[in-house]
C-alpha cells in the first residue's frame, strides 16, 4: 500500500508539471531587454489578445515585464496591458498576460489623442540591440546594464505643451552611476542625459574629443530645425549654446543650450542688432563638429602662448569678407603673461579659422601683436599674395592702397559679378565696408585688373622705385613712404576718368611720401613698366 501510494504521488507530480506547461501561454524569455526579439514577441501577445491594430501611448520594458498603455473606448482613459514572467515552477517560468486595466491618460497635453502612435512605428524587434548601444553610449566606468526602456512621444513644453516625435528613453545603471539614453523611433541613439556619470563631472568639451558631438547636433537640430536661422554656436567646457532667430517674433533672438542632460530653450528673448536679420544665417544641418580637434590645435599654435586659457569657441557665418559667406570659428583666449614673465594683468584675444581649421587671422593682445610695417616692400608683397589667395584667382580689383598697418581694397565682389565693394585688410583680417563713394560703387570693367597684373611690382622693384622716389623728390629721412596705390590710372574723378591716366591701360603705381606731421608731401606715379608719368614735388 505504501509503494502504491508513493508511485501515485510521483505520477501526480509529473501530471501536474505537464499540466502547467500545457496551460501556460508561452515559456517566458530569459530577459525582455537582452534576449533578441523577446520584447516584440511579448507585445505581439497583447495584440493577439486585442484582436485589432493597436494604437499605443507608452511601452515600458523591464527585464521581466512589458507594459503597454493602449487606446481605450473610455474618454480620458488608457488601457494598461502587461506581459510578465510569473514565479518559476519546477524548471520553467511561465508568461502571464493581463489586462485591460483602466488608467487615466496623462493630462499635461491638451490634446491627449496626439500622444498615440501605431505599434509598427517603432522597431521593437531591435530592443536588445538598442540596449547594447545605449550601454556603449553611456560609457559608465563599472559594469552597466539597462534597467528599463520607455517608448512614448516626446513632450515639448514651449510655446505650449505638445507631443512630438517618438523617443526611446533607455535607463542604464551601474553600482555608482546612471544615465538615460535617448533613441528615435527606429532605435538610433540620438543623445542622452549623462549628468549622473563620472564622465560628465570630468568632461571638458574644449579639451576632450570624446564627448557626444553628433548627439549634441542631433538634439539641437530636433529643437531648432534645419532652417538657416542660427546666428552663432558657442562651445563652452560643459555646454553648447546656440543663438537663433526667434521662431515667431521677427528681429528677435532666442537661446538654446545643450549639455549632457539634453537641450533646454531659454524663456528670454532679445532683440537682434539692427541689420542682423538681413544677414545670412547658419543652418545646423551644415555644421560639422568633426574637425573641432584640428580647429583647436591650429588655434593654440597661432595663439602661441603656453600661459593662456582657452575660454570658448564660437562658430558663425562670416559674410564681411570677399567671396561667399564662410563658416568661421572664433577661438577666444586669455593670456596670463608671456612665457617666462609674471602675469599681473590678463589680456584677451582670438584666433579666427575656417570650418576645417585654416587660420584666417590671429587677433593677439597688444603686447604680442607683430610689429610689421606693411609698406616694407617684402611685407607688401606677402600681404598682396595673401589677399590674392583669399579673394580667389579670378578676383578683379579697381584700387589697392597700402598704408603702414592696413590696406584699402576696392574690388568686384567675387561671387556677385558686376558689384563693387570696399574692403579693409589689416592684421585682424579682411572686412567689408558699407560706405563707398558713388563713383567707387559704379561698375566700370575698364578699370579692373587681376592680382597677377601686379607681377611687375615685385618686392625688388618696389625697393628700386621707392629709392628712386626719394631721389627724384629730393628728400631724405625727414619724409617717409605714406602709401602705395595700385590702380589703372590715379585719382579718379566723379565721371570715372583719371586725373593721371595709364598710358597703356595697365596698372600704375603711385608712391607718396609725407613728413611725420602730414603737412608736407609729394608723389610720383609709375607706369606698368616703371616709367615716371606724373610727379608732384613736396
Amino acid at each position: 500500500m505504501g509503494k502504491a501510494s508513493g508511485m501515485a504521488r510521483t505520477v501526480l507530480a509529473a501530471w501536474l508539471a505537464w499540466a502547467v506547461l500545457a496551460a501556460s501561454p508561452a515559456r517566458a524569455a530569459e530577459s525582455y531587454l537582452t534576449t533578441a526579439g523577446e520584447a516584440a514577441r511579448a507585445v505581439a501577445r497583447i495584440t493577439e489578445a486585442l484582436g485589432a491594430k493597436l494604437q499605443v501611448h507608452t511601452i515600458r520594458i523591464t527585464d521581466r515585464e512589458v507594459t503597454v498603455l493602449a487606446g481605450s473606448s473610455r474618454p480620458g482613459d488608457v488601457d494598461e496591458w502587461s506581459v510578465r514572467q510569473a514565479t518559476r515552477l519546477l524548471f520553467f517560468a511561465a508568461e502571464v498576460v493581463s489586462g485591460p486595466s483602466a488608467k487615466q491618460a496623462p493630462a499635461i497635453v491638451a490634446d491627449p489623442a496626439s500622444g498615440f502612435f501605431p505599434l509598427d512605428a517603432v522597431a521593437l524587434d531591435e530592443v536588445s540591440t538598442v540596449a547594447a548601444r545605449a550601454i556603449a553610449y553611456a560609457k559608465l566606468q563599472d559594469e552597466a546594464a539597462v534597467r528599463s526602456i520607455e517608448i512614448a512621444r516626446r513632450v515639448g513644453l514651449l510655446p505650449s505643451p505638445a507631443y512630438g516625435d517618438i523617443r526611446w528613453s533607455i535607463y542604464v545603471a551601474s553600482p555608482r552611476e546612471s544615465a538615460t539614453v535617448y533613441a528615435d523611433a527606429g532605435g538610433n541613439i540620438i543623445g542622452g542625459d549623462l549628468s549622473n556619470t563620472v564622465r560628465a563631472r570630468t568632461m571638458d568639451f574644449l579639451k576632450d574629443d570624446d564627448w557626444p558631438k553628433e548627439a549634441a547636433l542631433a538634439s539641437l537640430l530636433g529643437a531648432i530645425g534645419s532652417k538657416p536661422v542660427v546666428r552663432d554656436v558657442t562651445i563652452y567646457p560643459k555646454s553648447v549654446q546656440v543663438k537663433a532667430d526667434h521662431p515667431s517674433l521677427p528681429d528677435n533672438a532666442v537661446g538654446y543650450s545643450w549639455d549632457l542632460a539634453g537641450v533646454t530653450r531659454s524663456p528670454v528673448t532679445s532683440p537682434l542688432f539692427p541689420g542682423t536679420a538681413e544677414e545670412p544665417a547658419l543652418s545646423l544641418a551644415d555644421v560639422d563638429f568633426g574637425p573641432l580637434a584640428a580647429v583647436r590645435e591650429n588655434a593654440v599654435k597661432a595663439w602661441a602662448n603656453e600661459k593662456s586659457t582657452l575660454n570658448y569657441m564660437m562658430l558663425r557665418l562670416f559674410s564681411d569678407g570677399p567671396g561667399k559667406p564662410e563658416q568661421r570659428w572664433s577661438v577666444h583666449f586669455t593670456d596670463w603673461g608671456q612665457p617666462g614673465e609674471l602675469a599681473l594683468f590678463s589680456n584677451g584675444g582670438s584666433v579666427e579659422l575656417t570650418a576645417d581649421g585654416t587660420v584666417r587671422l590671429a587677433d593677439l593682445p597688444p603686447a604680442r601683436r607683430p610689429k610689421r610695417n606693411w609698406l616694407d616692400p617684402a611685407t607688401t608683397g606677402d600681404v598682396l599674395a595673401a589677399i590674392g589667395e583669399q579673394f580667389g584667382t579670378n578676383a578683379r580689383f579697381a584700387e589697392i592702397t597700402v598704408s603702414g598697418d592696413s590696406m584699402r581694397i576696392l574690388a568686384e565682389v567675387p561671387d556677385k559679378p558686376g558689384t563693387m565693394r570696399d574692403y579693409t585688410a589689416s592684421d585682424r583680417g579682411v572686412t567689408a565696408s558699407g560706405m563707398m563713394m558713388p563713383w567707387d560703387a559704379e561698375f566700370r570693367p575698364e578699370r579692373l585688373y587681376r592680382m597677377d597684373d601686379l607681377a611687375f611690382f615685385s618686392a625688388e622693384k618696389l625697393n628700386e622705385l621707392t629709392a628712386r622716389t626719394f631721389t627724384r623728390l629730393k628728400v631724405g629721412s625727414e619724409m617717409a613712404v605714406s602709401r602705395y596705390t595700385f590702380s589703372i590710372g590715379q585719382i579718379m574723378s566723379p565721371d570715372g576718368s583719371f586725373m593721371v591716366p595709364s598710358p597703356d591701360g595697365k596698372v600704375t603705381l603711385e608712391i607718396r611720401l609725407e613728413s611725420p606731421d602730414g603737412w608736407k608731401g609729394g608723389r610720383i606715379t609709375y607706369s606698368s613698366s616703371g616709367e615716371e608719368i606724373d610727379i608732384v614735388m613736396p
